[in-house]
This record gives structure tokens, sequence and C-alpha cells, in this order.
């Protein structure tokens, strides 16, 4: 299993969201390139960086720090506001080991496809958050703000048929709550598709949480403000979980 420290940008800023909402952020001192360096003094291998004014206008803003970032020594998974062929291109071209795709796999699939075909599906992580509606887990977009159609397991089903082999599943319920991940829908993600790497993202609070989500095949895990609340020994965990 693989843990991912995440970082969110907004405005050259380290912050995080409750629940996605642009509303209800929380700023912190450290600054993005420093955060960096942080976590790979920790031992952290990979970044998980969202670019918040991007998936707000539609465009990756924060692009020249991200790459900034990488010097740190760490592979990075970035996404926020990659929506065209040509932002995605860049952002590979760029040095971003792996690109997150979100809203367009669900709004514009032939262009997802696109881009899949172009930068190749090993690069691509398609991350899909969720509501669940009758436990039936339903992708939500636009800043968590319209609940879609489709359901999580046909989204996956069609990028699977097109190589795609990571999956980042958040359940926007649970997100910046630090209450504890949905179980349930990690579990049931991995019986079906068994052969996908699945990323844990949203309420991950502990070293019991990250064991539980490693018990039922959970390929890596994202953490968020559980890394801001002093509490939590990454080193020691980064050392035991990925030294296994």
């Amino acid at each position: 299993m693989i843990l991912i420290p995440a970082i969110d940008i907004q405005g050259g800023r380290c912050v995080r969201l409750r629940q996605g909402q642009f509303d209800k952020v929380t700023q912190f001192e450290m600054q993005p390139v420093e955060r960096a360096a942080y976590f790979a003094r920790l031992g952290a291998k990979k970044l998980h960086i969202v670019d918040l004014d991007g998936a707000k206008t539609g465009s990756m803003q924060q692009l020249s720090l991200i790459c900034t970032m990488q010097n740190a020594g760490v592979t990075v998974q970035a996404g926020g506001g990659i929506r065209s062929l040509e932002q995605a291109e860049l952002c590979f071209a760029s040095g971003i080991s792996n690109l997150v795709i979100g809203s367009i796999a669900i709004t514009d699939p032939e262009l997802t496809a696109d881009i899949i075909q172009r930068i190749n599906p090993q690069h691509i992580i398609l991350a899909i958050d969720v509501r669940l509606q009758h436990k039936i887990p339903v992708p939500a977009i636009h800043g968590w703000q319209t609940t879609t159609e489709n359901n999580l397991w046909d989204v996956v089903s069609h990028y699977q048929q097109l190589g795609v082999r990571q999956v980042l599943c958040t359940d926007i319920a649970c997100d910046g709550m630090m209450q504890g991940p949905n179980f349930q829908i990690y579990k049931e993600a991995v019986e079906r598709f068994p052969q996908i790497g699945w990323q844990a993202s949203g309420g991950i609070r502990d070293t019991e949480d990250i064991k539980h989500l490693e018990g039922l095949g959970v390929n890596a895990a994202i953490l968020g403000l559980t890394l801001y609340q002093g509490t939590f020994d990454l080193r020691s965990l980064l050392s035991e979980v990925e030294g296994r």
C-alpha cells in the first residue's frame, strides 16, 4: 500500500476545503514548496496535489508552482483544471507523472478518451467523487454541487476498457470530516474491480483506518487534513506500511 500526502493549493498557499466547499476553507502557514519538501524528508515518495484555482476556473493555474514542488524529489499526481487535451499535454510535458482527471470523465467522455490515448492510460488517474443514493455510489461534479445519472461502477467499467488502471474514489460525506472513510465503498470497489489500483480519499483519521483499508486491498491512501492535526507520525507509518 502507498501513502500519499495531499496538498491543496489556492492562491499559492496550502489550504483545505471542508467537503469541497470553497466558502469553507482553512489556510495553513507552511508554503506549498516547503510542505512538499517536508513530506519528502519524512519519506513520502509521491504527492497528491490539487490546484483549486484551476478546478474553479477550468484551467490549471498553479502549474509552475507544482513543477517547483517536484524538485523536492517526489513524484506527483496532480489535478484541478485539466479539461482540455492541450492542458493535459502541457501538464504531462512539465513532468507531472500522473494526471488526475475528474469531472470531464463524466461530462465529456470523448475528450477524456482522447486524453487517455494521447497521454497513455498508465499515467492517468480517474478521480470520482460520489454521494450515496440508496446505497449506490453516484458521481457528483461541478464542485460536488451536481449529482449525475451515472453510478460509480458503470463509469469505472467504461474507463477500465480504455486501459485506465488507477481510480481515486472519494465519498463526499466523509471528506474533511475526520470521522473515518467509507470502508464499504472500497470493499465493494475492490471486489468488483480487483485489477484496478484503488486510491482511498476522505475521512482517514489514523493508523487503524489505514490498516483497515490495506486489509480490504486498497492500493493507496490519500492523507489530507489528518496530516495538519499534528498527531500523525507519518515517518513511522510510511516505514511500516510501505516497508511491508
